[in-house]
């Protein structure tokens, strides 16, 4: 029942009764969590519409996918969140059969699921606490949930990670641990976060050489590994894979910068981690999904449905909790419409290339230019150069508790996005796969009065 429900549909519940079945059993799921997961579909996601109910569908399939992988006889390669974009379907890409691998991003995964539809990511938090990453110490519940997880056995040991140290000093230790642990092989790429404020997009060119040849030292072990080579032309076919995607993510963007707002951001939600935590099943029915809902908020915004009235006031919002729709649903019911999110912004242009040679430099200076890899300069000009695609009132920088990159910034992104572009930014704090880490009541009463403040500026103006 709840499978037909995400469109599943008779002849596929069959033939895959015996696989479906034992993912569930891994995952410690009985009849009575389905009961849960159908109820919480129904009351936060619209399921009126088919591009919502298949993309839930096919977040059930790569957690099958996930869960059922050591089983099914598959290659098995983790990389960590945030992911240099591209690098999972390069691998997949190069593969002699897409089908010998799985490559993800299971944290991504486990939250979206578990907690989005089935509100059980409790226990594998715990289960992250007591295997070495301790409650009260601010430690990132993201890699609680992978630490749990494995720890639980809900996913297989993998045959190699890719370790944050981009990005995030807290990721590297944690696959520290896991490797001590259960003994796979973690691949570090390391790099410099502490570019010179003001430098961005500019770079020290001894950075992205120290950058390139960590992700040039990753694709030796891939090679040496897997025997899958990982060169400019996989790389593009990687992107070539990704194109159908992200072409319908951002059709699906423009569409939701109408007046009134036409989905909740609830719903855009589910999107958001498509091309971030998945390569398998999202690729080809990730992207029908996609265009389908493009279509159906098309004819909405033909016939002006807004889930907020019109002249809302509207707010962009840096993340989306992905394990609660109770905390994505709050903004809404504010009275504020979210036509977007920073991921969702296309980037700025980029200034012109420097002629790197191997292909890891060539990546690492796409990321200076991304922004978030560049430094907390960087991360703040990447939402400001972005905010000129956006028609909002207002930014909600609802970050990460106890993610070190996200706080590091949080009070200068604040001051210096106020101080340039004249927009009220609201500082929250909350946690985007723990919910013990905030109170709806507080939450709700702060984004209420931030509310009423957009509402009497617009009137003033």
């Amino acid at each position: 029942k709840l499978l037909k429900l995400c469109e599943f549909d008779e002849a596929e519940l069959l033939s895959q009764k015996e696989r479906i079945e034992r993912a569930f059993q891994i995952l410690e799921l009985g009849p009575a969590d389905m009961e849960i997961a159908e109820a919480r579909i129904k009351k936060y996601f619209d399921t009126g519409l088919l591009g919502v109910r298949k993309a839930i569908g096919v977040w059930f399939k790569e957690l099958f996918d996930l869960v059922l992988s050591r089983e099914e006889g598959k290659k098995i390669i983790y990389y960590g969140y945030p992911p240099f974009q591209y690098i999972g379907l390069a691998i997949k890409a190069a593969a002699k059969s897409k089908n010998d691998f799985y490559v993800g991003c299971p944290e991504a995964v486990i939250s979206q699921t578990l907690g989005q539809f089935f509100h059980k990511l409790l226990p594998v938090l715990e289960a992250g606490e007591d295997a070495g990453l301790p409650p009260g110490h601010a430690m990132c519940s993201l890699l609680q949930v992978k630490v749990g997880a494995l720890e639980k056995g809900i996913i297989p040991v993998p045959d190699l990670s890719i370790a944050t140290s981009y990005f995030c000093d807290m990721g590297p230790k944690s696959d520290e641990l896991l490797q001590y642990k259960f003994g796979y092989p973690v691949e570090y790429i390391d790099s410099c976060l502490d570019s010179a404020w003001g430098t961005w997009p500019e770079y020290d060119h001894e950075t992205v050489r120290y950058l390139g040849a960590q992700l040039d030292k990753l694709f030796c072990t891939i090679k040496d590994k897997f025997a899958i080579e990982i060169n400019d032309e996989t790389w593009q076919q990687g992107r070539l894979i990704a194109g159908r995607l992200y072409s319908a993510i951002n059709k699906l963007t423009g569409l939701l910068a109408a007046d009134p707002v036409p989905l909740s951001v609830v719903d855009s939600e589910l999107i958001l981690n498509f091309p971030i935590g998945c390569t398998g099943s999202v690729m080809d029915e990730g992207a029908e999904a996609i265009e389908i809902l493009a279509e159906e908020v098309k004819k909405r915004v033909e016939n002006g449905f807004g889930v907020a009235p019109k002249e809302s006031p509207r707010v962009l919002i840096v993340l989306h909790s992905i394990s609660d729709p109770v905390v994505n649903r709050l903004i809404e019911d504010a009275g504020l419409a979210v036509p977007s999110t920073m991921a969702l912004l296309p980037p700025p242009p980029e200034p012109e290339s420097y002629p790197f040679t191997t292909l890891g430099e060539k990546r690492a200076e796409k990321a200076m230019f991304g922004g978030a890899y560049h430094s907390t300069y960087g991360m703040v000009k990447r939402i400001q150069a972005s905010l000129k695609y956006a028609d909002v009132d207002g930014i909600i920088y609802n970050y990460p508790f106890a993610c070190r990159p996200f706080v590091c910034g949080n009070k200068l992104t604040k001051l210096h996005i106020e101080n340039e572009t004249g927009l009220p930014t609201l500082l929250l704090d909350m946690d985007p796969q723990d919910e013990r880490y905030y109170s709806i009541g507080a939450l709700r009463t702060r984004l209420e009065t931030f509310a009423e403040m957009l509402r009497a500026r617009k009137a003033a103006a």
